[in-house]
């Protein structure tokens, strides 16, 4: 894939954000411990990642890159950073270390990763760089213990010459309303804008037979399950405006209605044929796995693997939904569902409130994992009144009640 054959690798090949870049390089060379470390925030596409490392390239550092997003938890910080910051570079080089995705550190205090980090950036003895795709409130302070430096989405300008560069080491040529049109569609993102140059240049068909116009994901969806023809529902994936990636960090909205394996799974699950049909789990089953392997792709970065992601999914979906009556549906839940499920929730915020006081965890992790076992529980040891600190506690036990009776008449079901 183009994305992976024209990374950038050298320094002095870089398009846009020349002001945060200078900065950057400065504030590598003038560190001095007790330095603040530096927080590189912007959106996918700009370059971040690529540019720390072709610096680190440039000046001689041993640079050792965790993606922090992974380690999630103090736990696993704690164990694989504390050895980097109190040993030298085996190489006799001075060492830069390379946190990339630290938005997406939980900053749950039941895991503490992020109030980990921001201690360790007051008292580091190594240069420290890392970058976010946002700035968000569970940030603070990390923000306030960072020198920040902002990415932006590239320029026209700079989109352009990104574009040019492309295209002249291809040999290739493109109208130039046709390259405005994938500047405009790339809104400064330089994965984007590669992918639609390479989907232009190379997947010219597509059901309207105009090179270019690409299928909306409803369009998509609905044709994909209606084509008997394998080579045709490849055709449809290729010219069509869906995208594999993960929701680690949130979807903006116009992402998320691009997002094909999440239309995937709302439309099958949505599918009134299917709510009766023995092949649902298999379905889904085979759409985990397809899920798996995106966010193995996105977890190690290995782009070049995305090129074989509309072949598994054709492998693992296409014959097995064949006549399945499947039509696009973005939500995963009927809209006459929503407010049973959305009452429930609150009417049982109060016991797990309690109950995330008495096991000393947090209020999300009861309703993951603890709050379905711990009725099973009651159920099975004929308990139904829990001595809750809470004055209201009859009223929670209420409730306790009524969930046990519930789960009494699914066992007899």
């Amino acid at each position: 894939m183009w994305i992976e054959k024209y990374r950038v690798t050298e320094f002095d090949s870089f398009f846009g954000n020349e002001k945060p870049r200078l900065i950057i390089v400065n504030w590598l060379k003038k560190w001095i411990k007790g330095t603040k470390p530096l927080l590189i925030i912007g959106p996918p596409g700009t370059g971040k990642t690529s540019f720390v490392k072709s610096l680190a390239k440039l000046l001689d550092f041993d640079l050792v890159e965790l993606n922090a997003s992974d380690l999630r938890n103090k736990i696993n910080l704690e164990g694989i950073i504390n050895p980097m910051l109190l040993n030298n570079s085996v190489f006799g080089k001075q060492m830069l270390l390379f946190l990339d995705e630290v938005d997406g550190i939980s900053g749950r205090d039941d895991y503490g990763g992020l109030p980990f980090l921001s201690n360790i950036l007051k008292n580091a003895d190594v240069p420290i760089i890392m970058a976010s795709n946002t700035k968000s409130y569970k940030m603070k302070d990390i923000i306030k213990n960072s020198k920040l430096v902002e990415f932006r989405p590239l320029s026209s300008f700079a989109s352009y010459m990104l574009l040019q560069n492309v295209l002249r080491m291809e040999k290739r040529n493109l109208e130039s309303i046709e390259q405005f049109d994938i500047i405009n569609q790339s809104r400064g993102d330089a994965r984007t804008l590669l992918n639609t140059l390479q989907a232009r240049l190379e997947g010219e068909v597509n059901s309207d037979s105009n090179t270019g116009t690409e299928l909306g994901i409803e369009e998509c969806i609905n044709k994909f399950f209606t084509l008997t023809d394998i080579s045709q529902a490849k055709q449809i994936l290729i010219t069509s405006a869906i995208r594999y990636s993960t929701p680690k960090y949130g979807f903006t909205s116009e992402e998320r209605s691009k997002d094909f394996l999440n239309a995937l799974y709302t439309s099958i699950v949505s599918s009134e044929r299917n709510k009766q049909s023995d092949d649902l789990a298999k379905i889904l089953d085979k759409l985990s796995e397809i899920d798996l392997f995106v966010n193995r792709i996105y977890e190690k970065r290995n782009w070049n693997l995305l090129r074989y992601a509309n072949d598994i999914l054709l492998q693992k979906l296409f014959r097995i939904t064949r006549d399945k009556a499947i039509e696009y549906n973005q939500y995963s839940v009927p809209f006459s569902s929503m407010g049973p499920i959305f009452m429930r929730g609150q009417s049982l915020r109060p016991v797990r409130t309690e109950l995330s006081k008495i096991f000393h965890t947090s209020i999300s992790k009861i309703g993951l994992f603890y709050y379905s076992n711990f009725i099973i529980i009651l159920k099975n040891l004929a308990i139904r009144d829990i001595d809750f600190e809470n004055p209201e506690n009859l009223k929670l036990n209420e409730i306790i009640a009524k969930e046990i009776d519930k789960q009494s008449s699914k066992t007899k079901l």
